[in-house]
């Protein structure tokens, strides 16, 4: 069944404003609510995002592409030189009620419309395949979106992102500069740790079943990986890869 776009014209909330800066960015975010309450919660709290698609493949346009959205908050990747990517990023928030902490929290249905409006997007803004990235690559300290079972290598499958080859290493093998080569902020080591194996390393990432302290404490303090070597060996794989694609 084709993915059914809202019929209201944006903006539906009155949060953003004019666009001055070139999209670079997507931003991937969840939420555990239905789409109408996510926008009653934006509304409340005077944010907002471009796109929401439900757990059936709807997408709901939120605010237009052209005007600036409230959903990255502090944020930065690359040592980009904002203090928040709202000014060149869309943002798109997908509905999750486990935030995205079990093999079913994405469905298939979701993640079709979401590739075929993340094609539409890069294509649009020439959007690198490293700039389509998480919420919580962007602001480990603050957010687990959209969390360790997220499917990224469906949209490596789809030609939307890289992806990494473990045979093919980065010769770097500190691990915070590998860190920063790839685009976390390393200001918390361990934030910037625990967003990558949420992102490249899930077996490392804990299950918290209560919700409202996975919001208040997206990662673990101190945290270091069970696998040192093997998270060593992952971080120069991605490194690797994303020199490559900044060399096409």
């Amino acid at each position: 069944m084709p993915t059914q776009k809202n019929k209201q014209t944006p903006p539906l909330l009155e949060h953003f404003r004019i666009r001055k800066e070139p999209i670079q960015y997507i931003i991937i975010h969840c939420s555990r609510s239905h789409p109408q309450r996510m926008i009653e919660i934006m509304k409340e709290n005077g944010v907002s995002a471009h796109y929401i698609i439900d757990r059936q493949g709807n997408v709901t346009e939120v605010i237009k592409e052209q005007d600036v959205a409230y959903h990255s908050g502090i944020s930065n990747w690359h040592n980009s030189p904002v203090q928040s990517l709202n000014e060149t990023s869309i943002g798109i928030e997908l509905q999750c009620p486990s935030m995205g902490q079990s093999k079913r929290s994405y469905n298939t249905k979701m993640i079709e419309a979401l590739c075929v409006l993340l094609k539409r997007l890069q294509q649009k803004y020439n959007i690198s395949k490293e700039h389509i990235l998480a919420h919580s690559d962007v602001a480990p300290e603050r957010k687990p979106d959209p969390g360790a079972w997220f499917p990224w290598k469906k949209l490596y499958q789809k030609g939307l992102i890289y992806w990494y080859d473990e045979r093919s290493l980065a010769k770097e093998k500190d691990e915070e500069k590998l860190l920063k080569d790839i685009g976390y902020d390393i200001t918390d080591l361990s934030a910037a740790r625990y967003a990558f194996c949420r992102r490249w390393l899930h077996e490392e990432v804990l299950f918290d079943k209560e919700m409202q302290h996975l919001l208040d404490n997206p990662y673990p303090k101190n945290f270091q990986p069970k696998d040192k070597k093997r998270y060593i060996k992952r971080l120069r794989a991605v490194a690797k890869a994303v020199e490559k694609i900044r060399q096409e």
